[in-house]
């Protein structure tokens, strides 16, 4: 049997980097991911992910014996909160591939472990050298100024978040500064298991259209153009790794952009590269044939753009 990487169409049996969308969809056999992971996908019963496949939750540095020999064990991967890497080894070799990743610490979820190996799968989102970010407590400052400065002349501050990730990012951040905060749905549903998780969240409470004053508010970007269309007072703040481009404002329509992201910049995605010594480098997503080709030519590594859907064989 073999066991496929965040496959996106049904296999026998795969592996769940993380919870977003893009990288879990159903219909497989087995799906071994991290418990976190599993959790958020269980909220996302409208999808049925999980429906007819055998779960095996793996936790941290908990090594796995496949038929094979071959022995998996889930690291450390600061994306979003139950983000994990894959370790493979077998017959000597290690390959890790690390799913959506960044080095910096996140304002929420692990850190990440640059893990030694011969071969890295390694995804390359922001693979540009344009592409570099804030730290999380710079962004956190940036996050709690705008949101200050907008309460204290009359303004609603509004936060254009992610569903999963970016949303609850945002408001943990707002929550620690003793922000009032208001939470679109769609963010707010997926609280519960981050509090799970051990990160607490005091003092938001649900979007209510009727009662926006005094409150910083955190929606999904869709959401943006109801909020302008209410004819209130409303500033927006985009924050996201997408806000480090000079069509950033234009693209959002927001004013404050703020370049944090769940994702590795440029130079983080070299030191990962880096650090882990692999010989052999594969890169998916994002800037593949960019970041591959300034990897052979500035690191001499053998390095390539490869085709998403992963396939680890155990046989």
């Amino acid at each position: 049997m073999g066991l496929w990487l965040d496959s996106i169409v049904p296999v026998a049996a795969n592996w769940i980097s993380h919870a977003h969308s893009d990288h879990s969809r159903g219909g497989h056999g087995r799906i071994l991911a991290s418990p976190e992971t599993i959790r958020f996908l269980r909220l996302r019963e409208d999808e049925q992910i999980l429906a007819g496949s055998v779960i095996e939750p793996m936790e941290c540095d908990a090594p796995v014996s496949l038929p094979s020999g071959a022995v998996i064990t889930a690291k450390p991967a600061a994306h979003i909160t139950g983000a994990r890497q894959l370790l493979v080894e077998f017959g000597g070799e290690r390959l890790l591939y690390t799913g959506d990743i960044k080095l910096q610490k996140p304002l929420l979820g692990a850190e990440t472990e640059i893990v030694p190996c011969d071969h890295l799968i390694i995804e390359s989102t922001f693979g540009l050298p344009v592409y570099r970010f804030l730290t999380c407590e710079q962004a956190a400052e940036r996050i709690v100024r705008f949101a200050r400065e907008c309460l204290s002349e009359g303004s609603i501050p509004v936060f254009l978040g992610y569903p999963l990730g970016r949303g609850q990012e945002i408001v943990y951040t707002l929550c620690r500064a003793g922000i009032p905060t208001a939470v679109h749905g769609a963010i707010a549903r997926l609280i519960p298991a981050h509090e799970e998780s051990g990160y607490q969240f005091c003092g938001w409470e649900p979007y209510d259209a009727a009662n926006m004053p005094g409150k910083a508010h955190v929606v999904t970007p869709g959401f943006r153009n109801t909020l302008e269309a209410s004819g209130k007072p409303v500033r927006i703040a985009y924050v996201s790794g997408w806000a480090a481009v000079d069509n950033a404002r234009a693209r959002s329509g927001a004013e404050e952009l703020i370049p944090y992201s769940d994702h590795a910049g440029f130079q983080e995605l070299l030191d990962i590269v880096d650090g882990s010594g692999a010989r052999r480098v594969d890169v998916v997503h994002g800037y593949t044939e960019t970041f591959a080709r300034i990897l052979r030519e500035r690191r001499n590594i053998d390095a390539r753009a490869a085709m998403v859907g992963v396939h680890v064989e155990d046989d």
